[in-house]
């Protein structure tokens, strides 16, 4: 046990399966097994749910908490967090994602919660959203990081900001980079054949794993693959994944002549035990933090494509190649390079996979993120 026993809530805007929730899923079993109390705390989704129930951990579901910043509801949303927090009386709460650092951060200091902490995987401010938006959210992390007693960003560019644009905490703002449990994941790992066959995959495959949500900027991505095809016709391109955009990615698939160029199979609980059957993964967002999805496909050992995004550019270093967001062109000249250069697929794939073992273990990470919960 690495400290003495403590009670900790651990709150996240959605349920539903993502980065974040697939970190608090791990973290709740690591804090649990380091001997604290831990209780889990979201709104909407099952997955999440599923897996604190699987691993019996404690979940509680936050019927007022909604995506979307909504004076309307927000209030009720905070007020049924303070009733939450003063019922658990927790020692430490832990509060992830933009909308939970907003109403969890008010909630906790109205319960009288001791310790507050924020773990954001990338400012939303940084997203393409109108500029009312983008005020709004830059101008209620500023207000609210008063009420956090430490921040964590997941990696360094993001404290930069921070410190540029007046987002303060009580103690400190402090990078504690995204990891991966490397022994697990070469266990669940399946072979490339058996990957292949399960994805029913042919020809020179670019692989990606992500929500279809606007900051993945998949229907852009279409574009990007349209002029790789046209280059190289034996190019196939696979997106593991679903949600709210799913009708506008295929639109857009559809309008280029893509439908059986593109394959969209939806989302796979097992997606990351998948990744060897890619030849090539792609991440052609617009924003992120630090990408879960990038992780695991530098550890499965593939040559990686990125937009200049979050901790991207940080995370590969000479691992991969960076090309600016939203830039249709510049990406689909990278993968072209990626294809056609095998030197340079395996130089990319062999430094990446170092990256992940020397820079990025999963356990420093939880053994961060508890030292700030603790204080």
């Amino acid at each position: 046990m690495e400290s003495a026993k403590m009670k900790i809530a651990l709150a996240v805007t959605l349920a539903e399966s993502g980065g974040v929730q697939q970190f608090l899923a791990g973290f709740s079993v690591w804090l649990k097994n380091q001997g604290h109390d831990v209780t889990v705390l979201a709104g909407d989704g099952e997955w999440l749910k599923e897996r604190c129930v699987a691993n019996h951990i404690p979940f509680i579901h936050l019927k007022k908490m909604g995506r979307e910043i909504d004076p309307l509801r927000d209030p009720s949303a905070i007020l049924e967090l303070r009733r939450v927090l003063k019922d658990l009386k927790p020692d430490a709460v832990e509060l992830n994602s933009a909308k939970m650092s907003i109403v969890g951060s008010i909630a906790a200091r109205l319960a009288g919660v001791p310790r507050v902490v924020y773990r954001i995987g990338g400012w939303t401010f940084r997203e393409v959203l109108p500029a009312h938006k983008l005020w709004i959210y830059r101008n209620a992390e500023r207000v609210t990081g008063k009420l956090k007693d430490v921040i964590i960003c997941v990696n360094p560019d993001d404290v930069r900001l921070a410190n540029e644009v007046g987002i303060k905490a009580r103690e400190a703002v402090i990078a504690v980079p995204n990891g991966i449990d490397l022994p697990r994941f070469d266990t669940v790992l399946k072979p490339r054949d058996v990957s292949r066959d399960m994805l029913q995959a042919s020809g020179f495959v670019f692989g990606t794993t992500a929500n279809f949500f606007p900051p993945k900027d998949l229907p852009r991505y279409m574009e990007a693959c349209k002029l790789v095809h046209d280059a190289e016709p034996n190019a196939r391109f696979l997106v593991l994944g679903d949600g709210l955009q799913r009708k506008e990615i295929e639109t857009k698939r559809h309008e280029l002549g893509l439908d059986e160029i593109v394959w969209l199979p939806g989302a796979r609980n097992d997606a990351g035990a998948l990744l060897a059957g890619f030849d090539a993964f792609v991440l052609p967002s617009s924003k992120e933090g630090m990408s879960f999805s990038l992780l695991e496909a530098m550890a499965a050992r593939l040559p990686c494509i990125a937009t200049d995004v979050g901790a991207a550019k940080w995370m590969l270093a000479d691992a991969g190649l960076v090309v600016p967001k939203m830039d249709p062109k510049a990406l689909a000249e990278a993968m072209l390079r990626v294809m056609r250069e095998p030197e340079l697929r395996a130089k990319l794939a062999q430094n990446a996979r170092h990256q992940i073992e020397t820079r990025f273990p999963l356990l420093e990470t939880y053994r961060g993120n508890l030292k700030a919960l603790l204080g």
